[in-house]
C-alpha cells in the first residue's frame, strides 16, 4: 500500500502491556513457619495412633474388597 501525498496516517501509541510487580527476591516467598518442638515420646505416641488407624482402614478395605469380589 503506497501513501499519496494528501493521505495522513494516524499515530496510535503502542498498547500498554501489564508489568509484573517489582518485588525484591527475598519478599517473593513467605518465610516458613517454625515447626513446634514435640517431645520424642509424643511423636512415638502419635505415630502409633496413625499406624493403628491405618490398620483399621486396611481391614475395612479388605472387607469391602471381599464383598465386591463375591458379586
Amino acid at each position: 500500500m503506497s501513501k499519496t501525498s494528501g493521505e495522513k496516517t494516524a499515530a496510535y501509541p503502542p498498547p500498554l502491556l501489564p508489568r509484573p510487580p517489582n518485588r525484591p527476591e527475598e519478599r517473593r516467598w513467605p518465610s516458613p513457619t517454625p515447626v513446634p518442638l514435640v517431645p520424642t515420646e509424643d511423636v512415638g505416641k502419635v505415630l502409633k495412633q496413625i499406624l493403628d488407624r491405618l490398620d483399621a482402614i486396611e481391614k475395612k478395605l479388605e472387607k469391602i474388597e471381599k464383598v465386591l469380589t463375591k458379586q
